[in-house]
């Protein structure tokens, strides 16, 4: 199974090549409609985003501390939306709040928690060898997040680190201590067996430190929200309150993920041209992906329950792609039944920046390239989805169908547009003639290049090391800044209405 991704896509580039030589005019063919079918897959990414977009400036402006007060009687809450649905001032708004009336109908309100004070959030930060400035950014974010509920704070750090990490503990819990319902250090031995050097084997050390804590306290694990953050994470003033209406809300909230917005915001302004353009690009596909909550998958900074992690056993601790991975480890767990939703408000992170442009380049390289790595759990999921009998047929090709998919035109989408569709003109000239040749080629000059280097190229390394059993070790994004930090709140503002937390 892991030969397969990497087979297909190497098939692709070399069939490409040996039928433009012998037949040119059926592989132009096929790449105008190649193209003609990005065209209309472009339109509907377009639209996908739009529709994230609005909705999540709308969310915005929502009270959702009002929400959850209201929530204590969620049948006179839905007659207040059904209500405001009739005199909201935009039609957007009143389209959302029937619709949100209406999904709440549709919820068996027995017997479910409806008191947002009897929810606990866990948050964990798992740090390697990033700065002070960094991590303080972050912890202050959540700190001082719009939340009077208890948060219990831990600062994941690794031993192999060594001194520094401890030191940076150390000022950290000095700083904020005070501003949590718990903040503590939790240092993840180096060199457990069956482990590897990844952050989901140090996320999953504090989550069992965090469920010690609390079996100590006499907290009940259904009223615990984990929050798995990357270092570099800046939430939202909103955050928690959003999060937790999308706990309390949801259909079945403990067999539910919650995926809120990333945005690369943190230091926009100071990353490289290169690094901008797939920084935005990254955050357009996750607002994209959030219209689409049936094929969404956990990514970054997410959150769920702790009873679906002790379920599933925590995150998984030999794998590089730990926070998709924790989805498929659900989704199989419950047979099918689980979902991610996503959750309309933003948490910013880094675009990439390193010391020098060169460094930065190469890191955004080796970001993307562990992204793509996330094709690992292609395997895991085609050897245990299809040996599972509780899981319809339908839904296991279904699934492994979305992820061979997308995995595969990751790896090959940029590059047949981009490159290969020269080739029935270069290999085949002699069926076409040379002059016309030459000024189609020149024409893709104007092509963009940054999705082919900083995204099939960095896939299809992936897919191949995967093929061959090379098997890649999680690699830590240097994080740098320079200039201001937006409120992520605000991300979507005009640079005027933007709220700067940070310089």
């Amino acid at each position: 199974m892991e030969i397969i991704p990497g087979l297909a896509v190497w098939v692709t580039f070399v069939g490409a090549i040996l039928l433009s030589r012998f037949l040119p005019l059926w592989v132009a063919i096929y790449i105008i409609l190649f193209d003609l079918y990005w065209v209309l897959k472009a339109i509907n990414t377009a639209l996908h985003l739009l529709s994230s977009f609005f909705k999540l400036r709308l969310y915005s402006a929502y009270d959702w501390h009002a929400r959850l007060e209201a929530l204590r009687n969620p049948a006179a809450y839905i007659r207040t939306l059904k209500v405001r649905s009739r005199s909201a001032a935009t039609g957007r708004e009143r389209k959302d709040l029937r619709e949100e009336a209406a999904r709440l109908e549709k919820i068996s309100w027995n017997n479910r928690i409806l008191d947002r004070e009897q929810i606990y959030n866990v948050v964990l930060l798992p740090t390697y060898k990033e700065s002070l400035e960094v991590l303080d950014h972050s912890i202050r974010s959540v700190a001082e997040a719009d939340w009077d509920g208890p948060v219990y704070f831990i600062l994941a750090i690794e031993e192999r680190e060594g001194a520094p990490a401890r030191e940076k503990a150390a000022v950290l819990t000095e700083r904020y201590r005070e501003k949590f319902w718990q903040f503590e250090v939790a240092e993840h031995p180096d060199g457990i067996a069956g482990e590897i050097k990844a952050k989901g084997a140090n996320l999953t050390f504090a989550a069992r430190r965090a469920t010690a804590v609390l079996r100590e306290r006499g907290v009940s694990v259904e009223r615990v929200l984990v929050s798995a953050f990357d270092s570099d994470t800046v939430v939202g003033k909103n955050y928690f309150a959003c999060l937790t209406y999308a706990f309390l809300t949801a259909a079945q909230p403990y067999r539910t993920s919650y995926q809120p917005m990333p945005v690369y915001n943190n230091n926009i302004w100071d990353a490289p041209a290169i690094t901008r353009v797939v920084a935005v690009a990254n955050s357009f596909w996750q607002l994209v992906e959030a219209s689409r909550p049936d094929r969404l998958v956990t990514f970054s900074s997410h959150a769920m329950t702790l009873r679906a992690l002790l379920d599933v056993g925590y995150w998984p601790v030999d794998a590089v792609s730990d926070d998709s991975q924790i989805f498929w480890r659900c989704w199989l767990h419950y047979h099918s039944d689980y979902r991610t939703t996503p959750v309309f408000t933003t948490v910013s992170l880094d675009a990439m920046l390193d010391e020098t442009y060169w460094k930065t380049l190469l890191g955004q390289y080796k970001q993307k390239r562990r992204w793509a790595y996330g094709i690992e759990n292609f395997p895991y999921l085609v050897t245990n989805a299809f040996a599972d009998k509780r899981i319809p047929l339908w839904k296991k090709f279904l699934f492994t169908e979305r992820m061979f998919e997308a995995f595969y035109f990751w790896a090959t989408a940029s590059i047949i547009i981009t490159a290969l569709g020269w080739l029935p003109l270069i290999l085949g000239v002699e069926h076409f003639g040379d002059g016309r040749s030459i000024s189609m080629i020149l024409q893709w000059v104007f092509v963009p290049i940054v999705s082919t280097i900083f995204g099939a190229v960095p896939a299809v390394d992936s897919m191949t090391r995967l093929m061959f059993g090379r098997y890649m070790q999680f690699w830590v994004t240097p994080k740098a800044r320079k200039g201001r930090i937006v409120d992520p709140a605000t991300v979507f503002s005009s640079r005027r209405e933007q709220k700067v937390i940070s310089r």
